[in-house]
């Protein structure tokens, strides 16, 4: 089984540049690199292939000239949809996961009665609706990835504060804004992998050093106060983890994601966002430190053992008639 590993300029910071060139440093080949050593401890042949958003014609020419099996690191709606439109397998959730906003994704797990903060979604300042919200409201960009955009003003207290990050998003980053009650708790995160049966890796928690929310800067340049496995009581690790497995499963997440949730005073995890692109480089080298990769650790596994097990999850959706292999602890 041949493994392509895609790449693409800007990876995680493409969101962010439209506001601010300033510490966007783009790390997406020292990212896939990191997976591709891994996946080759791992027993995989694999190798690097860049994501051309200009012409993704030259990608394919270059999948079916190496004789690419599967791809690992998709990382946009475009890839997504190009391997789905030529029938190219790949790790990690489908286009009917991938193209749906965070605001609809709230509305499915609202729907199946799962928390999450009640919200509505607007397109500027002078379209905001009346609402029963209470303040303080958090408003981001409805297709957002990375936290960009994202510093502490987003977190609004009156009317005239809203439709200004309103309207900074429309400009600057082209989206509607999804506008949210502002849970005062504990940030967490919760990365599941597999598909029948989805294993939980031990919970995350996020302090903020020297800030109010997780901002682009604090997430993207390791700033944050990374505490894993979190500290918490076991029946609300339980009902986390119980909560988080629901969402994967609702939601139709593939091989491996990450929820995000706010864990509140009273005890009940809200979610927040489910990351389908999800972070997975380990702490070291020069790559971003993803949060999934310091679960990973926390769990006792290597690179390749992580990076492996993903990789074996979706070749099993495909059916591939491959050996298992014997990944590396």
């Amino acid at each position: 089984m041949k493994v392509g590993v895609f790449w693409r300029k800007f990876r995680n910071v493409e969101l962010q540049r439209k506001i601010s060139e300033e510490n966007t440093y783009d790390d997406a080949y020292e990212e896939a690199f990191q997976h591709m050593t891994a996946l080759q401890e791992a027993g995989f042949d694999a190798e690097l292939i860049e994501w051309r958003n200009n012409d993704p014609r030259k990608t394919l020419r270059e999948v079916f000239s190496k004789g690419i099996d599967i791809v690992f690191n998709a990382s946009s709606l475009r890839e997504v949809a190009f391997l789905e439109a030529f029938d190219i397998p790949y790790v990690g959730s489908g286009i009917d996961l991938v193209a749906t906003n965070k605001a609809t994704r709230k509305k499915i797990l609202a729907f199946h009665q799962l928390p999450t903060p009640k919200f509505f979604v607007v397109k500027n300042s002078r379209s905001i609706p009346s609402h029963s919200l209470n303040y303080p409201l958090f408003a981001k960009p409805v297709s957002g990835r990375g936290s960009a955009g994202i510093s502490e003003e987003n977190i609004v207290y009156n009317l005239k504060d809203l439709g200004r990050i309103v309207d900074k998003i429309a400009k600057k980053i082209g989206q509607d804004t999804l506008v949210e009650e502002f849970i005062d708790g504990r940030e967490i995160t919760v990365g599941v992998i597999g598909n029948e049966e989805p294993k939980v890796l031990p919970i995350l928690e996020i302090q903020y050093n020297s800030a109010k929310t997780n901002t682009y800067e604090h997430k993207m340049l390791d700033r944050e106060i990374i505490k894993c496995p979190a500290d918490l009581p076991k029946d609300i690790e339980d009902n986390i983890k119980e909560t988080a497995v629901k969402i994967y499963k609702v939601l139709n997440v593939k091989d491996f994601g990450r929820i995000d949730m706010i864990l509140s005073k009273d005890g009940t995890p809200y979610f927040l966002e489910i990351n389908t692109f999800a972070g997975l480089t380990m702490p070291k080298g020069k790559a971003h430190s993803g949060y999934m990769g310091y679960m990973a650790q926390a769990e006792g596994m290597s690179a390749a053992k992580f990076i492996g097990q993903i990789l074996q999850y979706a070749a099993k959706r495909y059916s591939f008639d491959e050996k298992v292999y014997e990944l590396p602890s």
